[in-house]
Formats: structure tokens, C-alpha cells, sequence
């Protein structure tokens, strides 16, 4: 039979390695749903091909209450709206059913569906009471950026403000480095050119250091430990992290040999471990099980892919946070 391309397949793949259907393999289905999560899980964490570089982009933006009626334009841009629960805050943009605003100023935040009033223009309004439309926070008033779940490691971060340390359109330290030796471009010493931008750039790294970030992957979370003021609305934050290969995207990921291997050594563990209270249990023909025999079988497998997985296939410790 061809290799498994959907994790269906991949179930029965290995199901079929420890015997199915000459054997009867005693694990129900939420059990080889559980162990191959768990066995996923492991892959992800330590194998070299469990995840990919990636970089993705969040744009900086304010936060945004949404009406339940056309009446966002009936406020003043520039007053200070008051939430019934006691949130201040000011109004910077008005469009249709929508109203963009500052960070609260009291730090007390607004709530779905109470009634926002303007303090100049005295006009009221409703937020609508649905929580996945009524508010959408931005950065400032969040104070992190939330992060995607199949990601689980952030390593660095690229704001439009990380490179001010080499200046910017004329003054930018590479475009003064190339118009003062343009002159002689044509047989130009690249090395000089490589060894003098690797120095501006230690330069800033020392004297500019890069933005410091907190991460974890279970609360999904990037802290950027910078003043979030600085940033500009309307750019984007870059962050270059670590997201796990999803299955249904690459089906190529069930045919991996120690994803195999080690998911079968799982679902084998867990029938052993379904079997060792029947020990002793004499069947028809004097047959009797020997769960305790699977089980240590399976737990002598797990822990042999797991020393050839840390010899093998895990890369390097790296400083990745996350």
C-alpha cells in the first residue's frame, strides 16, 4: 500500500505495523488520536524538519470600537469618549459604525455592549455586544502583539525604527559610504565595503542593541520590552519565528520515517499498557496475555528513537526564545 498522505492514513499505517488486521490491535480510536498527537508533538518540538523559519508581519494600529449604529461621525474627532463602566479615551478617527482610539487614559478598559458617551459633542452610542467584532485592541492598549497558535518560538523582532542607529534617505551611513567612493566603484575593494558595514552594524548592535522581546508559546503572547510609543501607526512589526509543518498543508510530513516509527512505538506502549490487567487471564487453548512484555517492548522503542532523535535529528541548542 502507498504511504500514508493524511493523518487518517498515517493512523492506519501504523496500526498495520503492529499487526492490524491479523492481530487485533486492543487501542480504541480516541487513544491512536491521543498518541499520534503526542508523537506530533515530539517531532515538532526536536526534529529538524517539525518546523520551518518563518517570518510574518503585524501592523501597528490603534483600537477600534464597533457601533451599533452609523453614528461613530456624530463624535468629535479628539474627545474624550467615556465608557459606562468608567474607561476613558480619546477619539483620533470616525468612519460609518466605527470609532479608532487611543490607549484608555485611566487604564480601565471598555466592555462589550455598554454605551460610550462623547464628553464635548455629548452623543451616545452602543459598542456592539459581539466579542469577536464589538472591540479589536491594538498593540498600544494590548501592550504585546498575539501570535498565531501554530507558532512556537519567537526569535527576533524588525520594527521600521531598529536600523535609526545608520540614519535614514541621504544621511543613511551606506548611501554616504557609496557616494563618497563612487568615484572609483568600478574597481572598488568589496572587502573594505563588507568589513566597514559588519562595523557600523556590531556599532549599533552595541550602542543601539536590538528591541528585547518575551515570548512563550502557551500564552501566545510577544511582549516587546521597547517604549511601544515609538512606533508609527500604519507600519508593520516583522518577527522571525518558528512555525510547525502542518500535515494538511505538507502531506509529505506522514511519510517521515521516525514520525512513523515513533507514533507506532506510542499506540504499541499504549495497547500494552490496555492489556497489563489481563495478566495472567488464561484465554480458550491456554493462550494468555502478555501485556507487560508489549509494554516493555513499546518503552524500550520510545526511549531508543528518543536517543536517536537527540543524536540525529534535533538540531543544535539555539538562543530561541519561546
Amino acid at each position: 500500500m502507498a504511504q500514508p498522505t493524511t493523518k487518517a492514513e498515517f493512523k492506519e499505517f501504523c496500526l498495520r505495523k503492529l499487526g492490524k488486521p491479523v492481530i487485533d490491535i486492543n487501542v480504541s480510536t480516541e487513544q491512536v488520536d491521543d498518541r499520534v498527537d503526542e508523537a506530533l508533538s515530539y517531532y515538532n518540538d526536536y526534529h529538524f524538519d517539525g518546523v520551518e523559519k518563518t517570518y510574518f508581519k503585524h501592523k501597528v494600529s490603534n483600537s477600534v470600537l464597533k457601533l451599533t449604529s452609523s453614528t461613530a461621525e456624530n463624535f468629535t474627532v479628539g474627545e474624550v469618549i467615556t465608557g459606562a463602566g468608567g474607561a476613558k479615551a480619546v477619539i483620533l478617527v470616525t468612519s460609518g459604525t466605527e470609532i479608532t482610539y487611543s490607549k484608555p487614559t485611566n487604564d480601565v478598559a471598555f466592555v462589550h455592549g455598554e454605551v460610550i458617551t462623547g464628553e464635548d459633542s455629548t452623543t451616545t452610542a452602543t459598542i456592539e455586544s459581539s466579542e469577536n467584532s464589538g472591540i479589536t485592541k491594538g498593540i498600544f492598549e494590548l501592550g504585546y502583539i498575539e501570535i498565531p497558535d501554530n507558532i512556537i518560538g519567537a526569535v527576533n523582532v524588525f520594527t521600521p525604527e531598529s536600523n535609526v542607529g545608520l540614519g535614514s534617505g541621504i544621511f543613511n551611513a551606506k548611501y554616504q559610504f557609496i557616494l563618497h567612493n563612487l568615484h572609483d566603484i568600478v574597481n572598488y575593494n568589496m572587502t573594505h565595503f563588507y568589513m566597514s558595514m559588519a562595523n557600523l552594524q556590531l556599532l549599533e548592535d552595541m550602542l543601539v542593541g536590538a528591541v528585547p522581546i518575551r515570548y512563550n508559546r502557551h500564552t501566545n503572547k510577544l511582549f516587546l520590552d521597547t517604549n511601544l510609543d515609538n512606533l508609527t501607526v500604519g507600519t508593520h512589526v516583522v518577527i522571525e519565528a518558528y512555525q510547525v509543518v502542518d500535515g494538511n498543508t505538507y502531506t509529505d510530513l506522514w511519510k517521515d520515517r521516525f514520525l512513523q516509527n515513533y507514533a507506532t512505538a506510542k499506540i504499541k506502549y499504549q495497547w500494552g499498557s490496555n492489556l497489563t490487567k489481563f495478566n495472567g487471564m488464561t484465554l480458550p487453548g491456554g493462550v494468555q496475555f502478555n501485556g507487560e512484555q508489549i509494554l516493555s517492548d513499546a518503552r524500550e522503542e520510545i526511549q531508543r528513537l528518543e536517543e536517536e532523535m537527540a543524536s540525529s535529528y534535533s538540531l543544535p541548542a539555539v538562543d530561541m526564545i519561546g
